[in-house]
């Protein structure tokens, strides 16, 4: 007997989905089942090997050494990753932050260094020019 399970999908997908099923003269479920599918498909396909990518993805594989169908992934999933940033990342995000070292760009524009304790170092601002040198 099968068994079903809701989950939740991107509006897009579930366009897509519905244009391609008319296309193909599928279902949206068994659309999505045949993407799926197709999906296991590829990643079982010589020379692209998912362990490497999620490797990868860990940092426990240099970037360089992946093929090119890997590479491929490992961006998709990044990009994913980055996109929509889980529980995790957002309490290592917040550890950073807090620990102080972290730089990048703020609302304004400008560089910023985080220092311990949750403060901020302006070192670039862009309407002022640079601001802090070390």
């Amino acid at each position: 007997m099968t068994t079903t399970s809701s989950i939740r999908l991107s509006d897009t997908i579930v366009a897509q989905a519905r244009r391609d099923a008319d296309i193909f003269n599928r279902t949206i479920s068994g659309q999505i089942e045949y993407w799926v599918r197709l999906g296991q498909a590829v990643e079982s396909v010589p020379g692209f090997d998912i362990d490497r990518v999620r490797a990868a993805l860990n940092g426990q594989l240099d970037v360089r050494l992946l093929s090119h169908n890997e590479l491929m992934a490992f961006e998709e999933s990044l990009g994913n990753a980055l996109a929509i940033p889980s529980a995790r990342s957002l309490q290592d995000m917040k550890a950073l932050r807090d620990a102080g070292g972290a730089v990048g760009y703020d609302e304004q524009g400008r560089l910023i260094r985080t220092l311990p304790g949750g403060g901020v170092e302006v070192l670039e601002d862009p309407n002022e020019g640079r601001v802090a040198t070390k």
